[in-house]
């Protein structure tokens, strides 16, 4: 087989590679969207846009205060 008739075939399996990989990286950013995982990256992206001033609240509070405030108001949950 001559390198030019391999190319198609490398450039295949590149594009999967590739398309396998977004996939991946979809999957892995709607699992942590649905559960919940990126709230306190919002919550500093909302901070920086709409409160520039404000310093915001440590991760381990914002956290706390996520599931004390789930657990006084629950919304539809699995359990």
């Amino acid at each position: 087989m001559s390198p030019s008739q391999q190319l198609p075939v490398r450039r295949r399996a590149t594009s999967l590679w590739s398309a396998l990989g977004r996939g991946c990286r979809f999957a892995v950013w709607y699992v942590k969207e649905v559960v919940g995982e990126n709230d306190y990256e919002h919550y500093l992206k909302h901070l920086q846009r709409h409160h520039p001033d404000a310093r915001p609240v440590p991760r381990k509070a914002f956290e706390r205060d996520k599931v004390q405030r789930l657990e006084t108001n629950p919304k539809s949950r699995c359990c």
